[in-house]
C-alpha cells in the first residue's frame, strides 16, 4: 500500500514540473508607487537573447539586484532589437528596510 501511496505521489510531482526551471528570486518587482518608503540606490541594465529574450533580461538586471542586495526592482524601459532578437531592459534598484 506505501509503495502504491509513492508512486502515485511521484507521478503527481512529475506531472507538475515543466520543461522550463523556475528561478526562486530574492528581489521582488514592484512599481514606483510602492517603493516610496524605500531608498533608490542603483541602476542596472539587463540583455537577454535565445528564445525568450525578455525574460533572460529581466533575469539578468535580477541577478545584478541581488548582487547589490536590493529588496525591489522597478522596471523603467525595455527595448526590443529584432534584427537579432535581442532585449534591453532597465531598472531601478532599490533596497526597502520595512
Amino acid at each position: 500500500m506505501q509503495l502504491r501511496v509513492i508512486f502515485i505521489g511521484l507521478s503527481l510531482l512529475t506531472a507538475c514540473a515543466s520543461d522550463e526551471p523556475q528561478l526562486y528570486s530574492r528581489i521582488n518587482e514592484a512599481y514606483d508607487f510602492e517603493v516610496t518608503h524605500c531608498d533608490s540606490f542603483a541602476m542596472v541594465t539587463g540583455i537577454g537573447r535565445g528564445e525568450a529574450p525578455l525574460r533572460a533580461a529581466q533575469q539578468d538586471a535580477k541577478q545584478q539586484g541581488e548582487a547589490l542586495q536590493g529588496t525591489h526592482i522597478v522596471w523603467l524601459q525595455e527595448d526590443h532589437f529584432d534584427a537579432d532578437n535581442r532585449v534591453r531592459v532597465i531598472a531601478v534598484v532599490y533596497k526597502c528596510l520595512l
